[in-house]
C-alpha cells in the first residue's frame, strides 16, 4: 500500500464488504422494467440516437451487457450502474483508510528546523532517543484496524445513502460518471506522489479525464478540480529522505511539479480520448433509429428542467438536514484536523474541492421524472462529508484512548457505534427511496397509453417526459413501430420534422402552423386524423374550436375529424375510466411509492378533469377528481404541499356546484 501498512485480514475482509454489500443491495433493487428516471438514457445507450454530451462510456458498456441473457434490457443497463458502484466503493475505501493513517501520523512541528541543523551538524545520536520517546507519546502511533473499520464505515454510509443507490439501480445513472471521477482522483494522487517519475500516470491521467468528460462533463470538472488540488497541495509538501537506524526521513524541498511536457502529453491524451468516446454520435443519426433522431443540442439538462419535483440544495444542507448537525460538525473538525497535518493535507484537498463544487453548483435532491446532470457532483460531496465524519471520529476515538480516565474504551467503542447508525440511518432510507424492483406502474402506463391504440396511431405530445417514455418503450421492447409519435417540444430539434414528414405526408398543414404560429389549426388536426386515428395531450391554449372536436379516450383524448355532440362523448366518457383504473392498481400494488408514475397520472387526471369540466360534465369532472385524490393519498408528492391541495379542494367544491349551462 501507499501509506507503508501492512494490510491485515480484517483491512481485506473490510475492503471486500465495503465493495460487496452496496453492490449486493443494488443489485437487488436495480429496475426490471421500465423507469421514467432513465428513458432519456436508455434511448442514448440502447438506441443509439445523439442526445447532446454524455454518455461515452455508458453506451459501450451498457451495448455490451446487453448481449448477456440475463433478464431484460432495463435491468442488463442496470447492472453496468451496481458494478460501477462496487469499484467506486473500493476505490473510496482505499483513500479513505489512507487518510485516516496519514492524518494519525505524528508530524513535524515548524520550529523544529533548527533542531534539524543542530542534528546535521554532529547530534544525529539523538535522533533515535527522539523517534522513540515521540512513538510513545500518548495516541501517537496509528491504529490500522481502528482506520480499516472507520473507513468501511464511512464508504457504507455514502454506498448505502439514497444518493448513490438511486443511481446505482437505474440504468445510464450518474453512477458511472461518480465512479470514472473517484478513478481519477486515485490515479491523480499516484501522479503527485511521482511527478517526475511517472509518465505513463500521467498520460492514463488525462486519459481518464477525457473519458469522464465524454461520459459527464459535471463529474469531469469536477475530478480535474480535485486533481488540480492534489497536485498543488502535494508541491507544498516536503519529501523525506530515508534516514538510517530507523530514525526519521530528512525532510528535503517541496516536491517538484511535473515537467511541462508530462502535462501537455496528458492534455493530448484527454482530448484524444474525448473525441474516440464522443465520435459515434456524429454517426448516431445513421442508425437504423434515426426517427428519434432529436440532434446535438439536446441533454438531460433540459428533461431536468421540467422535473420541479424538489428544489437544489447542497449536499451540507441535506445531509444536517437528514443525517443531524452533529454529524457534520465531527466532519469539519475532522477536516480541519487532516488540514493540519501536511502529510494528510493533499489527501483531504479533493475533497474539500468536492464540496466547494458542490456549493457553488447544487443539484436537486431528487427528481422525479429524470436526473440532474449535476448529480455526480452530489455524489461525491456526499463521499467527501462521510470522509471527513470518518476523520472527526478517529481523531476522537485515539484522543479518548490517550487520556487514560476511566471508561475511555467504552467511550471510544460508543463513538464507532454512533458512526455506525449513519450507515444504518441512510440504508433505511435508500430502501424506500431507491427501490426499483417492484416498481411496474411505468410498464403498465405504457401498456395502456401505447400497446393499446389502434393500428398506425398517431400522438401528438406535448409533455417531454411521455415522448421520452414511448421512445423508451421502442427501443427496449421494439414496441408498436407503426404509430407515428409527433413531439412538440423536440419538433425543432435535428431531423425529427423531416423525418416524420417522411413518415407521413398528411403531416405538413400541422408541422407548418406549430412552426409559424405554435398552434395547430381546426384543418390541419382534421387532415391528419382523416389519415390516421389521433389521440393528443390537452393544451389549455387551444380554442374552444378544436374542443368541440375532442372525446376522452382512456390515458389520451381522442380527436375526430368533426365536431361531436354530448351524446357522442357519454359512451367512451364512462370506458375511459378502466384504462386509469388499471394504472391505479399498479400503483397501490407496490410496496414502494412510485412518483414518477404518480405524478404523470395526476397531470392526466387533472387535464381529463379540465375538459370534461370545461364541457358542462360536472359529476364525472367529479369522478376524475375523486381518483386524483385517491392517487394522493398513496403518493404525497403528487400535489407538493398542503397549499396544493386546499386549493383542490375548493376547486372540487366548485365543480360539483357549478349550475349546468342550458343551450
Amino acid at each position: 500500500m501507499s501509506s507503508g501498512e501492512e494490510r491485515c485480514w480484517l483491512d481485506r475482509s473490510l475492503a471486500v464488504l465495503s465493495a460487496a454489500l452496496p453492490f449486493g443491495l443494488s443489485l437487488a433493487r436495480a429496475a426490471s422494467s421500465g423507469q421514467w428516471r432513465e428513458d432519456l438514457t436508455a434511448v442514448r445507450d440502447l438506441g443509439l440516437v445523439a442526445i447532446g454530451v454524455g454518455g461515452g462510456l455508458s453506451t459501450p458498456l451498457s451495448q455490451a451487457l446487453s448481449l448477456l441473457p440475463l433478464g431484460s434490457l432495463t435491468f442488463r443497463t442496470a447492472l453496468v450502474s451496481a458494478l460501477a458502484l462496487a469499484l467506486a466503493s473500493r476505490l473510496l475505501y482505499a483513500q479513505v483508510r489512507r487518510l485516516l493513517l496519514e492524518a494519525a501520523r505524528p508530524s513535524p512541528l515548524p520550529g523544529r528546523s533548527l533542531w534539524r541543523r543542530l542534528r546535521l551538524g554532529g547530534a544525529a545520536l539523538a535522533a533515535p532517543a527522539a523517534a522513540g520517546a515521540a512513538s510513545a507519546a500518548p495516541g501517537a502511533a496509528a491504529s490500522p484496524r481502528l482506520a480499516s473499520v472507520l473507513a468501511a464505515i464511512a464508504v457504507l454510509t455514502a454506498a448505502l445513502s439514497p444518493t448513490w443507490q438511486r443511481e446505482a439501480t437505474v440504468g445510464g445513472g450518474a453512477m458511472l460518471a461518480t465512479c470514472a471521477a473517484l478513478v481519477t482522483l486515485a490515479l491523480a494522487s499516484v501522479c503527485a506522489e511521482r511527478a517526475r517519475h511517472a509518465g505513463r500516470a500521467w498520460i492514463g491521467l488525462g486519459a481518464l479525464l477525457g473519458a469522464t468528460f465524454a461520459e459527464s462533463p459535471p463529474a469531469a470538472l469536477a475530478a480535474l478540480a480535485g486533481s488540480c488540488a492534489i497536485v498543488v497541495a502535494r508541491r507544498g509538501l516536503a519529501a523525506e529522505r530515508p534516514a538510517a537506524d530507523g530514525a526519521p526521513g530528512e525532510p528535503s524541498a517541496p516536491a517538484a511539479g511535473p515537467p511541462r511536457r508530462m502535462l501537455v502529453a496528458a492534455a493530448a491524451a484527454g482530448a484524444l480520448t474525448a473525441a474516440l468516446l464522443l465520435a459515434p454520435l456524429a454517426l448516431r443519426p445513421f442508425a437504423p433509429r434515426a426517427w428519434a433522431d432529436i440532434g446535438h443540442a439536446l441533454s438531460a439538462g433540459s428533461l431536468a428542467a421540467l422535473d420541479v419535483a424538489s428544489a437544489r440544495t447542497t449536499a451540507l444542507a441535506a445531509w444536517s438536514r437528514e443525517i443531524g448537525l452533529v454529524s457534520l460538525l465531527i466532519a469539519a473538525a475532522g477536516m480541519a484536523i487532516a488540514l493540519a497535518r501536511p502529510r494528510a493535507r493533499w489527501l483531504a484537498a479533493p475533497f474539500l474541492a468536492l464540496l466547494a463544487l458542490d456549493t457553488l453548483l447544487p443539484a436537486r435532491a431528487a427528481g422525479v421524472l429524470s436526473a440532474d446532470p449535476l448529480t455526480p457532483l452530489r455524489s461525491l460531496a456526499v463521499a467527501a462529508i462521510a470522509a471527513g465524519s470518518a476523520l472527526g471520529a478517529h481523531a476522537a476515538v485515539r484522543a479518548l484512548l490517550a487520556t487514560r480516565v476511566p471508561f475511555a474504551r467504552s467511550g471510544a467503542v460508543l463513538l464507532v457505534v454512533f458512526q455506525l447508525t449513519l450507515v444504518a440511518l441512510t440504508s433505511e432510507e435508500a430502501g424506500f427511496a431507491a427501490d426499483r424492483s417492484e416498481q411496474t406502474a411505468a410498464e403498465v402506463w405504457t401498456d395502456e397509453a401505447y400497446g393499446s391504440l389502434e393500428p398506425r396511431s398517431a400522438i401528438l405530445v406535448r409533455s417531454p417526459a411521455i415522448a421520452w417514455r414511448i421512445f423508451a418503450a421502442r427501443v427496449t421492447r421494439g414496441e408498436r413501430p407503426d404509430v407515428l409519435v409527433i413531439p412538440i417540444p423536440l419538433l425543432d430539434r435535428g431531423q425529427v420534422a423531416a423525418s416524420l414528414l417522411a413518415s407521413e405526408r398528411k403531416l405538413t398543414p400541422l408541422l407548418r402552423d406549430l412552426a409559424l404560429v405554435g398552434e395547430p389549426s381546426e384543418f390541419a388536426l382534421s387532415t391528419l386524423a382523416d389519415a390516421r386515428p389521433l389521440v393528443l395531450e390537452l393544451d389549455p391554449r387551444w380554442s374552444k374550436r378544436l374542443l368541440n372536436h375532442l372525446n376522452v379516450a382512456g390515458i389520451w383524448l381522442e380527436y375526430a375529424p368533426q365536431p361531436l355532440g354530448a351524446s357522442d362523448r357519454k359512451l367512451a366518457t364512462a370506458q375511459s375510466v378502466v384504462p386509469l383504473r388499471r394504472v391505479l392498481d399498479a400503483l397501490s400494488a407496490a410496496t414502494v411509492p412510485d412518483s414518477s408514475t404518480a405524478s404523470v397520472l395526476a397531470s392526466t387526471l387533472r387535464g381529463q378533469s379540465n375538459f370534461v369540466s370545461l364541457l358542462g360534465q360536472r359529476v364525472v369532472a367529479q369522478s376524475y377528481m375523486d381518483r386524483l385524490g385517491e392517487l394522493a393519498a398513496r403518493d404525497p408528492l403528487v400535489f407538493g404541499g398542503p397549499n396544493r391541495r386546499a386549493l383542490t379542494g375548493i376547486r372540487q367544491a366548485f365543480i360539483a356546484r357549478r349550475p349546468v349551462r342550458r343551450r
